[in-house]
């Protein structure tokens, strides 16, 4: 190679290493990830979502962030949605730079079954604050197997016991809530959980005798909180829980 030649490789070979040396975004373009799981809380900015490990992980959002609600089978039609539409038992997926949301995104059934567990649980305290101070006297847990409704021999003599004691008590209500372990999808459990309350409400009122009037509205809480992951049989029940107010018990 010809001394003339080796100086314009040397020229080339300088000029690009200066122009790598000012171009460092070229290299740094942050660190992609994606986060998917059930959001368990918003703080401020500050999302918590509970993955498929059952493993909390954060990230932030910002006023970039898009929201996007799909639909379909496949997710490709969506709407751009407001940050308000995310809330406690949403399942999301969300596309990170560096811990913040460039997009995060949502299916539009999975919104709707996060609203009527939000309504449930609404209904439920407000039911209890209309009860005022109340005391629970008496409560019962029934256990289910998996996917099942059906109440075994153990809940129904529970559900007896706590029947007979309620016909004794003045002015009493039995509350119910439903819960699942953390096995399939939010949906299912869903339905699942308001399903076991119903059987239980049915038994209280039909073999324990006790007037519909005086067994609230059962409710569907979904997975418990303590399901921890996978399946847990402690979880699959049904808590029913024999109340009054204070003010009357005590007159």
């Amino acid at each position: 190679m010809s001394t003339k030649l080796r100086k314009k490789y040397v020229i080339l070979a300088t000029a690009l290493a200066a122009l790598m040396a000012a171009l460092p975004g070229l290299a740094a373009d942050g660190d992609k990830a994606t986060r998917k799981g059930l959001i368990t809380s918003i703080k401020g900015n500050t999302i918590t979502i509970r993955d498929s490990n059952n493993a909390s992980q954060t990230f932030t959002i910002s006023a970039d962030t898009v929201y996007k609600k799909t639909k379909g089978l496949t997710g490709v039609v969506h709407d751009k949605v407001e940050r308000g539409a995310l809330m406690e038992g949403l399942p999301v997926s969300a596309d990170l730079v560096d811990g913040v949301a460039t997009e995060v995104s949502f299916k539009s059934e999975d919104l709707k079954t996060a609203q009527q567990i939000d309504a449930g649980q609404s209904s439920t305290r407000e039911r209890m604050d209309n009860f005022g101070t109340y005391e629970a006297l008496a409560e019962a847990e029934v256990l289910f197997a998996s996917g099942k409704t059906a109440i075994n021999a153990k809940g129904k003599s529970d559900l007896l016991a706590l029947a007979a004691k309620a016909k004794d008590t003045k002015d009493y209500r039995v509350v119910l809530q439903g819960f699942t372990d953390s096995t399939g999808d939010a949906a299912a459990n869903q339905r699942l959980s308001t399903m076991r309350a119903a059987a239980v409400a049915n038994f209280l009122q039909q073999k324990g005798g006790l007037s519909p009037g005086r067994v609230t509205t059962p409710d569907g809480m979904g997975i418990a909180a303590d399901a921890g992951s996978g399946s847990n049989a402690n979880a699959r029940k049904v808590v029913a829980k024999l109340i009054v107010d204070k003010g009357v018990n005590n007159q």
